[in-house]
């Protein structure tokens, strides 16, 4: 009998914790946005003169949504640590707003490492960042999106939204 009991608990422990995974990441909803290349950034020298710590890149171009949407998005990129964890590559972090038009928006954030010597990732790679929020239909989002920065220099944003 106990061992009966012991399996019967064990079996639905195992169904609970499936549902609970088949529920998250994934089940929620995918938007992707496309744009071209990054325009060149504002870029503000802070701290010591030169690449370091505390300089910022700003940037503010169009993109493209579901259904050929025009997508406005800002950008705010911050260095957090130069030469790290090898020569030559950036920490920075990085906050931005996707604007769908009126109250819609999507906000990502998190870090990445950057090649010194350039305004954003190298082609054909991919960055994954979290989904810090959202307002209007996006209110309350939650999830990661995945910034590619494709070899044709365009570059595709999917967020996944729980």
């Amino acid at each position: 009998m106990r061992t009966r009991l012991i399996a019967a608990v064990s079996a639905l422990a195992f169904a609970a914790s499936v549902s609970v995974v088949s529920c998250s990441g994934g089940s929620g909803t995918t938007v992707v946005v496309n744009h071209p290349a990054v325009p060149k950034p504002t870029y503000i020298d802070n701290g010591d003169e030169g690449p370091s710590a505390g300089d910022v890149r700003l940037f503010s171009f169009p993109a493209t949504g579901p259904g050929d949407a025009v997508v406005a998005t800002d950008w705010i990129m911050t260095t957090t640590a130069e030469d790290t964890p090898e020569k030559g590559v950036e920490t920075r972090i990085t906050s931005a707003t996707f604007s769908f038009g009126g109250s819609d928006t999507l906000l990502l954030q998190g870090v990445g490492l950057y090649p010194g010597e350039g305004a954003t990732l190298k082609p054909a790679t991919t960055l994954e960042r979290a989904i810090v929020g959202g307002t209007g239909k996006y209110e309350g989002a939650t999830g990661w999106v995945e910034s590619t920065h494709n070899a044709d220099d365009t570059w595709t944003h999917t967020f996944h939204i729980d």
